[in-house]
């Protein structure tokens, strides 16, 4: 009788410490996972330059991954990153995709704005571009030259830090301010002589000039960062749609590195450019989302820049930490967050 009990009650532990293990790994599989089949649908409206740098928030959109997740995205082109933070400041928009010098320099006048993702890098994107006839062949040769930019943009940052790298001061040159979309005419109409800027805009002021266009690369004069940006109040009161929003990126990503050539030519076709034109370019682009520690020197290096051209009052160097929502990106892929905290 004794034995029988025994054996009830070790079947009994055995089948609880079973249900236990299936809960926990049941537990385990669920983490991290997207829990939307219930969950309302929230809306997003994201400001999203046309530009290559975007991809993986078009990607998300073209393959259905925000609907996935339980998002309704309405998707707003602006023509740079300034138009787009300047929609997301106005409560036009509730996130924007910009470089990390809008965001900076947006910052470092007044902005209550965080970065709740890196999504794009690139050491090979921004270049000058330069008429052969106003007698440029070498870098040395810009100095005294007038360039087209458009100011407050990486393409004004990265013009700084190539005449630095190449011993030129940057008071040596004429800044003309400049849309994206006019540098490509203004530089082959000879309104001036170069231009620092970025793709496609890059591609456009080379096509415009044909022969008679010098490039320059300085890939190791800065590391371009493109980033999802919203006002702190708006990510710190929407964390369960902004943790999707990753979510779908995340998707994204995978996607594109899975499928590269569906992903160029998906992008081509939303940007109304040709595929081979991109093909070079693309090669270059790091399409992948994070956080890091290094994006916070950045910021910090940039801070400076602008103090010294004007952009912002001189003063202490900005703590960039608490501009960086990392909740989401913590709460889904932890890994991927190197910022000290």
């Amino acid at each position: 009788m004794t034995g029988a009990l025994h054996s009830r009650l070790f079947q009994a532990s055995a089948a609880a410490l079973l249900a236990v293990i299936i809960l926990g790994l049941g537990y385990l599989g669920t983490r991290g996972q997207p829990l939307t089949r219930n969950s309302p649908i929230e809306k997003l409206r994201i400001a999203i330059p046309m530009v290559p740098h975007t991809a993986l928030l078009y990607v998300a959109a073209a393959k259905g991954y925000f609907a996935e997740e339980g998002l309704e995205v309405t998707m707003m082109p602006t023509i740079d990153g300034k138009a787009a933070i300047d929609l997301v400041a106005q409560g036009k928009a509730d996130l924007g995709a910009a470089s990390e010098v809008v965001f900076v320099l947006a910052t470092t006048t007044g902005g209550a704005l965080g970065i709740a993702a890196n999504m794009f890098s690139s050491s090979n994107d921004l270049a000058v571009i330069a008429r052969r006839d106003r007698g440029i062949a070498t870098p040395r040769d810009l100095a005294g030259k007038k360039f087209a930019v458009t100011l407050g943009t990486s393409g004004e940052y990265f013009l700084w830090a190539f005449l630095i790298r190449h011993k030129l001061p940057p008071g040596s040159v004429t800044l003309v301010d400049m849309p994206p979309d006019q540098i490509a005419p203004g530089i082959a109409a000879g309104a001036v002589d170069a231009t620092s800027t970025w793709q496609p805009s890059v591609l456009n002021a080379q096509l415009a000039l044909s022969d008679n266009a010098v490039t320059f690369y300085e890939p190791q004069s800065y590391t371009e960062t493109f980033n999802v940006i919203g006002r702190s109040e708006f990510l710190k009161g929407h964390a369960n749609a902004i943790e999707k929003l990753v979510r779908a990126m995340l998707k994204a990503e995978q996607f594109m590195r899975s499928h590269p050539e569906e992903s160029l030519i998906l992008v081509a076709e939303w940007l109304k450019t040709d595929v081979d034109a991109l093909r070079p370019t693309w090669k270059q682009f790091d399409f992948r989302i994070n956080l890091l520690q290094s994006h916070l020197i950045t910021l910090e290096d940039e801070a400076r820049w602008a103090m010294a051209r004007g952009y912002a009052a001189k003063g202490p160097v900005p703590n960039f930490l608490p501009h960086l929502y990392l909740d989401a990106l913590l709460a889904v892929q932890p890994e991927r967050v190197t910022v000290l905290r």
